[in-house]
């Protein structure tokens, strides 16, 4: 099955052809845990688990373990992604002024393609 190519908060995109892009499994894997990552639990009606609400996170004190653990939870509930080798999550933390910023680093690998390696994605600065 493939998957439309609409990024978060953005509209459908145009394929080479004219009609509708599709995604390739690796993109359509990252426009998932994007989703999942920035959606607040309980605000999918049909899947009250759903979302690891990041966004809640702002303002609040630095906890990488707190911020690790709610990703990594999150990423167990995704098909696509193999949970073994299970995926990793880092955090790292900046401070530019009086202003800090928290970028997550997440590994991971997607289940039912041929390739053994990992893909990185990175959210953040």
């Amino acid at each position: 099955m493939n998957a439309l190519v609409c990024d978060w908060g953005g509209d459908l995109l145009v394929g080479s052809t004219g009609d509708i892009g599709v995604a390739p499994i690796q993109v359509e894997v990252q426009q998932r845990i994007v989703r999942r990552l920035l959606t607040n639990p309980g605000e999918y009606i049909w899947h009250i688990a759903y979302g690891a609400g990041l966004g809640s996170f702002v303002g609040k004190p630095y906890s990488p373990a707190l911020i690790e653990g709610t990703v990594l939870s999150q990423l167990m509930y995704e098909a696509l992604i193999r949970a073994n080798p299970s995926p990793t999550v880092l955090t790292s933390q900046s401070t530019a002024g009086s202003f800090s910023s928290t970028s997550l680093t997440i590994q991971y690998q997607v289940g039912g393609v041929l390739t053994s390696s990992s893909v990185v994605l990175e959210l953040g600065t």
